[in-house]
Parts: structure tokens; sequence; C-alpha cells
């Protein structure tokens, strides 16, 4: 019997970013995107093409865990565990 998990719902720009994958990887090689899409699924073999996607999901998701999926940065908190007092 399969567990059901808790998911946590995808950032809400991780798709936007996902979406031009193999556009922009294609791009940068020079090459149809259609021929990359065919790579990733592993109809062709190209060790830069495979390389070049695999550089890209980690910057991807480098951008997703900084910026906690949302396209902006994280906020630190700078208060102390304890209450601070009011200037006023």
């Amino acid at each position: 019997m399969a567990r059901k998990g808790v998911h946590k719902p995808a950032p809400t720009n991780l798709a936007s970013l996902i979406r031009g994958l193999y556009g922009r990887v294609a791009r940068q090689l020079k090459v149809d995107p259609s021929y990359v899409s065919r790579v990733a699924r592993g109809e062709r073999q190209s060790d830069v093409i495979e390389a070049s996607l695999e550089r890209e999901l980690k910057r991807i998701m480098s951008l997703v865990s900084s910026h906690n999926g949302t396209g902006r940065k994280l906020a630190k908190r700078s208060h102390a565990k304890g209450k601070k007092k009011r200037v006023m």
C-alpha cells in the first residue's frame, strides 16, 4: 500500500524557469530546441547538451532555493529571539 506524503506546492516561478529551459540551452549551443528536447528524453545523445542541461537545471534550483521560488530574495530577520523594546 502506498503512503500519501505531504506535498509542498511548487514555487510560483519554477514553471516559468523550467518552461524556457530547452530554448535557453539551444540558444547557448546554437542548436534547435527540438534537438535539445530529444537529448533530454534520451532519443539522441550529446554529452555537450546533457552537460548544459545539467548546468541550467542546477542554476534554476539555486535560484528557486535562494529566492524561495518567488523571484525575490528572502528577507533576513534581524531581530533576536527575545522581545525587543520599541523606541519611540
